[in-house]
């Protein structure tokens, strides 16, 4: 069912773990974002991909291995240091519950970039990008800091925009404001590698800006600064 759904891709080329699973994603997910897989899926495509990566030690032709993908989902280095949650903690796929994810507008942009990625993709992975960065443009938590920068007040304003309320377990938080800031650092990071000031649609219409992403950035930035005690005691420190 994976092969059969599966995208186009170009020739193979050696790349990371972490983008190996990627790929594997976007086979699953065809780009769809809101189309979920589980981990057992990605593996299966990971390992038909490469078998030597991610098979059963001395038997990596017949037999993936799940340790490997759970490693790979479950834990990541940043900077030197583990970090809870893996690939959805940097904001690359959403843990829509246990062992099952989907594609975020980041990983989508992130797996674009591969070259064996057909070019439909990188189309379809600046509009994702657009849309994302439109749903923050233009929540009322982020207009009303427009009007008045002492805005919000109260954290329960900031879990609004975040989209956390009381009981909302710490990796799903520290999941969904690292979807924020990699959708920003990708919008970015795509403004440059083009050396353009905006993204256009193919009809001519402007999807964001540099200085929507510059204001989205320094408001996320406040957020994170103005609230880091009360993240902290839910047990998300920031640092």
């Amino acid at each position: 069912m994976i092969e059969r759904n599966a995208p186009k891709l170009r020739e193979r080329a050696k790349v990371g773990l972490r983008q190996q699973v990627l790929l594997a994603a976007l086979q699953c997910s065809g780009g769809d974002l809101n189309k979920t897989f589980t981990a057992e899926d990605l593996l299966l495509s990971a390992w038909r991909r490469d078998p030597g990566a991610w098979g059963l030690r001395g038997h990596e032709d017949k037999h993936p291995d799940s340790e490997k993908i759970y490693k790979e989902l479950d834990r990541v280095s940043v900077h030197g240091r583990n970090l809870r949650g893996g690939m959805a903690s940097l904001g690359l796929l959403e843990k829509v519950r246990q062992r099952t994810y989907r594609l975020t507008p980041a990983g989508l942009a992130s797996v674009s970039e591969l070259e064996e990625v057909e070019p439909a993709f990188k189309g379809m992975a600046e509009r994702s990008l657009a849309d994302a960065v439109a749903t923050i443009l233009s929540h009322p938590v982020f207009r009303e800091w427009q009007k008045n920068s002492g805005n919000p007040k109260y954290f329960r304003d900031a879990g609004h925009f975040w989209g956390v309320a009381p009981g909302t377990p710490p990796s799903v938080i520290r999941t969904r404001i690292a979807n924020i800031d990699n959708t920003l650092q990708r919008s970015m990071a795509l403004l440059d590698k083009k050396n353009v000031g905006e993204i256009m649609s193919r009809h001519g219409r402007a999807l964001f800006d540099r200085q929507d992403i510059l204001r989205a950035m320094d408001f996320h930035k406040t957020l994170k600064e103005r609230f880091g005690r009360d993240l902290s005691l839910l047990g998300v420190p920031l640092t």
